[in-house]
């Protein structure tokens, strides 16, 4: 049942998942020898690969998951990484060091970077909860309720297999999904002890603020300026196209893989820079979390990452610096060393993902429909959102249109991140091709790992324009200080010059604060608003009513047994019984494709006839349904409640137990 809102309930919720984000991922990173902010950048993404892998792993051997397991899990990964590493510096084998940042950043800038990931988390949390829908702040969107149920499923039954979680809705079987947002939520679910409404609002509050820290960690590994990265964090918590359209269309697993896939940039860096067991254990972890978080997001993380390789090949072949190769090596054997000390951990990581990769190639090789959304706009429009910062709003980001365009004419002070612009200009050529020619059966093809969505092709594409966005925002504080330097009465005070670079970075942000309303905290929260009031901007009516909910508080007290199911409407808000409850409905998910039980299927269209039809009373016997539960919206807008459960009022064979405006509880009585 939904918890009280209270102040104090998601401050123990955010906590949790502070806690479980940072905790298992910063033993292992720190044992394997990641520290500063590769550490804090890493911790999110490490944490989500070994409560990712530990579930499925678990469920293998017999084991249930829960925060005992995964905290097993956690010490024997972080044991593995201590004495692997121990065992190399001992013999010899690895020199640390190399990996480490080519740019000192002072302590004072230390500091204000870290003020400026604060804030883009304070930013994205304040965003989340102005944006809730009443008090319940039950998200409304699509697949939304198959993540709240799939994560009481597992704190519930301790099964952590990657069909596990489908069985509430494709039961008895279950359905294939990569289950690491759903084992973190289990954790945060039974740490808190709050509700599971309060449980998904609490991951999805701090989410533009990892998405910052992910920022930071990527310039702070590239050798970036401290101005460059505390820049791009604020515009990462500003960029709707960022985290928040994600977030707004429920897409919750792909958002968290969005704003993790720039650390496959931090985690492949030091690896390429200091080849070692230690840095090649923490890239096949890194690349399992991406995976384990989010399928599509390893693929991300590879279109994302892949420009820095050619540019690192592209340089060592015409005999120019590259990062940890010696003057003078040959360009083929840099290239030809890269990829055969690649294979030995991306083999590892197929090892350890062998669970979610083995489930992915059999289901993907299955009858489950897909279905390509055929987007045809014209290529302008895409280029415009893509320029805009805008998609899902009608409101375009020009201010942020502003810094990307110095940001792309300033690439050359860029160093070494030139590759940005390439790897800005191929995620955004392929959001193109998918929004202008989604119909092309090769588009669809290529985009398939994105279900041929535009929407999450735009959030992908936005991590390098928000880079090249932060790093204009950069270069205007670059050449404010620059301008204030050359003025005679500057010079003639070397106290005031030393102080022009932190003075010159507060005026950007704060004029950029002034200019952007507060970073769009406005404009991203009507965005994130559209998670709780499903549909189009301005629509208000949820699919999930506050009478449905009650309905499902009184039911939640009728002491139904586990292994009974309550019928319902696959459409409505009652699919989200499970989830507030832990009673198991017919239909969990509005989701009716794959492997529903047939039975299921029969009974939303033949209920009604239960005195009549023999089949729906054997379908009723072996589904054990006692008691029946009719809401009364819709997640299709405009889409009636099915035949089978219409006008059961004054049914002979049913007996109302409870009734309100919007919802009936009925029980079987023969």
């Amino acid at each position: 049942m939904p918890a009280p809102d209270t102040f104090w309930t998601y401050l123990g919720a955010v906590a949790s998942y502070v806690a479980v984000l940072a905790v298992p991922g910063g033993l292992i990173g720190r044992a394997a020898g990641v520290r500063g902010w590769a550490l804090a950048g890493l911790a999110p993404l490490l944490s989500y690969a070994v409560t990712g892998l530990a579930g499925p792993w678990l469920s293998t051997v017999g084991l249930p998951y829960n925060v005992f397991t995964a905290a097993a899990c956690t010490l024997l990964l972080a044991g593995v990484a201590w004495g692997i590493r121990r065992l190399c510096l001992v013999r010899g084998w690895i020199t640390p060091g190399a990996e480490e940042p080519p740019v000192v950043w002072s302590t004072r800038a230390q500091w204000s970077v870290a003020a400026c990931v604060a804030v883009a988390t304070a930013l994205s949390i304040a965003v989340v909860l102005s944006a809730r829908g009443g008090t319940t702040a039950v998200f409304q969107r699509w697949d939304t309720v198959f993540h709240a149920n799939g994560i009481r499923y597992i704190a519930d039954t301790g099964d952590g297999s990657l069909i596990g979680m489908g069985k509430i809705n494709w039961y008895p079987d279950g359905s294939f999904y990569p289950n690491g947002y759903h084992l973190v939520g289990a954790l945060v679910y039974q740490i808190s002890g709050t509700s599971i409404p309060v449980t998904l609002n609490a991951i999805t509050m701090p989410v533009a603020g990892i998405f910052a820290l992910s920022m930071v960690a990527l310039v702070r590994q590239m050798g970036g300026r401290a101005v460059f990265a505390g820049c791009t964090a604020l515009i990462a918590a500003a960029a709707t196209t960022g985290a928040y359209e994600s977030v707004s269309s429920g897409l919750l697993p792909y958002a968290l893989g969005i704003v993790l896939t720039p650390l496959t940039v931090v985690a492949l860096q030091r690896f390429l820079v200091r080849p070692g067991v230690d840095t090649g254990l923490v890239f096949a972890l890194s690349a399992d979390g991406l995976l384990t978080a989010h399928s599509s997001a390893l693929f991300g993380g590879v279109l994302f990452a892949a420009p820095l390789v050619l540019q690192r090949w592209y340089r060592s072949l015409r005999g120019l610096r590259v990062d940890g190769v010696p003057e003078g090596r040959n360009g083929l054997r840099v290239i030809g060393g890269d990829i055969v000390r690649t294979v030995p951990v991306m083999a590892a990581a197929v090892v350890f993902a062998a669970p979610q990769i083995l489930g992915a190639i059999k289901f993907t090789s299955g009858s489950y429909p897909y279905q390509p959304w055929n987007s045809d706009l014209p290529v302008l429009s895409a280029l415009n959102m893509l320029g805009t910062f805008q998609q899902v709003l009608h409101t375009p980001q020009l201010w942020l249109t502003v810094l990307l365009v110095v940001g792309v004419l300033a690439f050359r002070t860029l160093d070494r991140m030139r590759w940005l612009v390439l790897s800005a200009i191929g995620l955004s050529g392929l959001f193109v091709l998918v929004t202008s020619y989604g119909a092309s059966p090769l588009v669809i093809s290529l985009s398939r790992p994105w279900w041929n969505d535009r929407f999450r092709l735009m959030a992908l594409a936005a991590i390098p324009l928000c880079l090249l966005a932060g790093h204009g925002m950069a270069e205007l504080q670059r050449w404010t200080a620059q301008r204030i330097r050359s003025i005679s009465w500057a010079k003639a005070r070397p106290r005031v010059v030393s102080r022009l670079g932190i003075a010159a970075a507060a005026v950007v942000v704060a004029v950029t604060a002034v200019l952007t309303g507060g970073f769009y905290r406005t404009a991203n929260a009507t965005a994130v608003s559209f998670l709780y009031y499903n549909g189009p901007e301005g629509e208000v009516t949820p699919p999930v009513s506050p009478d449905e909910i009650a309905a499902m508080e009184f039911l939640g007290r009728m002491h139904i047994p586990p292994d009974e199911k309550v019928l319902n409407d696959r459409l409505d808000g009652t699919a989200w019984m499970y989830a507030l409850t832990g009673v198991h409905p017919v239909a969990g998910h509005y989701d009716g494709g794959g492997p529903v039980s047939p039975d299921a299927t029969y009974l939303a269209l033949h209920f009604r006839d239960y005195d009549l039809d023999v089949r729906v009373r054997e379908a009723i016997q072996r589904l054990k349904v006692r008691h029946v539960l009719v809401g009364s919206g819709s997640i299709a807008k405009g889409a009636p409640i099915s035949p089978g459960l219409r006008d059961l009022m004054g049914s002979d064979f049913l007996q109302l137990v409870y009734r309100n405006p919007g919802a009936q509880i009925y029980t079987i009585i023969r």
